[in-house]
């Protein structure tokens, strides 16, 4: 889709990849974006499950930096063993989460009672 930047006024292509890694506004082409030092959008939120039994448990959780997020959905890849397959919980593969920044949005607890409640 084509827009009209709203500070320079020029045509770009809202889809294209460029626009997808400059970020920033709709309404804001990615020279624009970059020349006014970076994306302007809302902080970058993460939807981490956990499971317990038959139940699962959301978190949803909000970054100040892109880089934070990115570490953290690592590091919970790992550290849950998720695309690991059985040996998940095997080994010293367990990655630090000291230092990234981030607080959490929504919390749902797991509670698997087996219908003893």
């Amino acid at each position: 889709m084509l827009k009209e930047c709203k500070w320079c006024e020029a045509e770009f292509e809202t889809e294209s990849r460029r626009k997808q890694l400059a970020g920033g506004f709709i309404n804001e082409c990615p020279e624009c974006v970059e020349d006014r030092g970076g994306d302007d959008s809302p902080p970058k939120y993460l939807g981490t499950v956990s499971g317990d039994g038959k139940m699962a448990g959301v978190t949803i959780l909000k970054f100040e930096t892109e880089a934070d997020r990115e570490a953290y959905l690592k590091a919970h890849r790992n550290n849950s063993g998720q695309n690991k397959g059985k040996e998940c919980q095997l080994g010293g593969h367990l990655t630090p989460m000291s230092g990234i920044k981030f607080t959490t949005v929504q919390k749902t607890e797991a509670v698997n009672h087996k219908g003893k409640l």
